[in-house]
């Protein structure tokens, strides 16, 4: 099914990890469509997403899961239609080790855990990101894919999600050496 509310502003940025695309949506600087390369795999990560975004632990979704068309621009080539995927609230990802704290990754692993029994293994810089709430950044999770989900997807190393050493409880430790 085609959503012909939104069409995807392929003229702009987009931002891609191992398993989606993200795109702009043309007219709405606020909305992103995350694109799959199957149905089943954008299910999974709208299961996910609107799991976590239920307790404000993932940016909110706008619609179901569908496909869209890009928008029409002259010297641009592409498809007719995305492959899948859903239109979901735009979260500002940045740099590693810029304004965003391992201590602020941790507390999100946690109170994901807390209020929903995932772990977030896969919790890097790049799978987060900052969304506005009540005038103030809120860090959520970004990527909702299963294999972040999943032990092997570990992006510290450590014997439980997040980047705080669960031997010492320090961010910065010898532990492993």
């Amino acid at each position: 099914m085609i959503n012909k509310n939104y069409e995807i502003d392929y003229s702009d940025w987009f931002d891609e990890g191992g398993y989606c695309q993200v795109y702009p949506i043309k007219n709405h600087k606020d909305l992103v469509f995350k694109e799959f390369r199957s149905k089943n795999k954008a299910n999974e990560a709208y299961t996910l997403q609107k799991k976590l975004a239920k307790f404000d632990l993932a940016p909110k979704i706008i619609d179901k899961v569908c496909k869209l068309n890009f928008a029409k621009e002259d010297g641009v080539i592409f498809y007719d239609s995305s492959d899948w995927g859903y239109i979901t609230e735009y979260a500002k990802t940045c740099q590693a080790n810029t304004i965003i704290s391992k201590q602020d990754i941790q507390n999100l692993v946690e109170n994901i855990a807390e209020k929903t029994g995932l772990k977030f293994w896969d919790c890097h810089w790049y799978n987060v990101g900052l969304v506005l709430r009540k005038q103030k950044k809120k860090l959520v999770c970004i990527d909702t894919g299963k294999e972040s989900f999943s032990g092997t997807a570990n992006a510290w190393g450590n014997g439980n999600p997040g980047p705080k050493c669960n031997y010492c409880l320090k961010y910065k430790c010898k532990c492993k050496d």
